[in-house]
């Protein structure tokens, strides 16, 4: 019985989706708060909007990725 290994093309890519979530997580609130005490929020509220959607999108798809090179076999891949 083989044991399986992790495939680390696919972890290195989960843990880059991560990396890039980390610049959303942080973006996304600071524009959300710079848009809610501004004259013209809505420049700054869907930007902040849509990265703090992003972020949670880049962490699912990298949690999703670092998963899979783990727990996948090669036959499913």
């Amino acid at each position: 019985m083989e044991q399986k290994s992790t495939d680390r093309d696919v972890l290195v890519k989960g843990i880059q989706r991560l990396a890039i979530s980390v610049l959303f997580l942080f973006a996304g609130p600071i524009l959300i708060y710079i848009g809610a005490g501004s004259d013209h929020p809505i420049i700054f509220l869907m930007p902040g909007i849509a990265f703090a959607i992003l972020a949670v999108v880049f962490i699912f798809q990298g949690i999703n990725l670092i998963l899979d090179s783990m727990f996948k076999s090669n036959k499913t891949r």
